[in-house]
């Protein structure tokens, strides 16, 4: 099952309805060597099926930002329901990732500017 898509040096993950270590952690696993190409610079996390999240997935947005920031990148989120706002403004994700409305959105702003 393929979860993310690589367009160019954005990489688009689509998060199912429950993040929890389980799917954590084969998310991490099925994008691990995307990862490894030099060229990625952002991440876009599509929250439009997400329902539940705990610490693994915290992590694993985490562990993508580290992966981009020191190429100069950035991470968006994007469809991110009320409750999932709340949870990742608590957790300090946005600290470290824009929400933006949709993936063009955040495409466009850092590809157009």
């Amino acid at each position: 099952m393929n979860n993310y898509e690589k367009i160019g040096d954005t990489v688009l993950i689509e998060l199912p309805e429950e993040v929890d270590d389980y799917r954590a952690s084969i998310l991490v696993n099925e994008t691990e060597e995307v990862f490894q190409d030099g060229r990625i610079r952002y991440v876009i996390f599509d929250f439009r099926h997400t329902s539940v999240m705990d610490s693994s997935g915290i992590g694993l947005i985490t562990r993508r930002f580290r992966n981009v920031y020191d190429r100069g990148g950035k991470v968006f989120v994007i469809h991110a329901n009320d409750r999932m706002q709340r949870l990742l403004k608590m957790s300090g994700i946005f600290k470290i990732a824009e929400q933006t409305e949709d993936f063009e959105t955040a495409y466009k702003q850092v590809h157009m500017s």
